[in-house]
This record gives C-alpha cells, structure tokens and sequence, in this order.
C-alpha cells in the first residue's frame, strides 16, 4: 500500500508479472518487466490480464480459486520424451 501511496506500485507488480512469465515460458520483451510496468501499468496489468483468460483462468473467482480448480485438473506426471528422428 505504501508503494502504491508514493508512485512505486508497479516494484510489487513486476514481480508477479516475472513469475507468471517463468511459469509459462514467456520471452521478456520489449523490455524489463519492471520497465514495463514502469513506464506504462495499466498496459502490463492489461496483457496479464489477457494472457490469464487466454490460459482458462476465470477472474471472478479470485486467483486462490483458480490456483484450486487449475491445480485439481492439471496432470501431475511428466510429460513424455520421445525420441530424436534417426535414419
């Protein structure tokens, strides 16, 4: 709240916006995700947003829901390594 009060809420926001980028595998670009949400929050509020809803997370039902209902029908094993071509 106190980063909020003085302009620096975008320090807690790219935080959240470097952890939702490792977790799927998102490029950073064009820039830093701190200068991104610097320079312009509402646009990286904006893409994360979308890039969520994109993924199936329903935003009414707040991120613990999502994290529940995400988490109960994800697979939980490995995912299978096939083999490289051969001739």
């Amino acid at each position: 709240m106190l980063l909020a009060w003085v302009g620096l809420g975008c320090l807690c926001s790219c935080c959240y916006r470097s952890r939702m980028r490792e977790q799927y595998g998102l490029k950073e670009k064009p820039c830093a995700d701190c200068c991104v949400h610097f320079f312009c929050d509402p646009c990286a509020l904006c893409q994360e947003y979308r890039e969520l809803k994109s993924r199936g997370f329903d935003m009414s039902l707040g991120w613990h829901a999502n994290i529940e209902r995400m988490g109960k029908s994800a697979p939980t094993a490995a995912p299978q390594a096939y083999p490289g071509m051969t001739r």
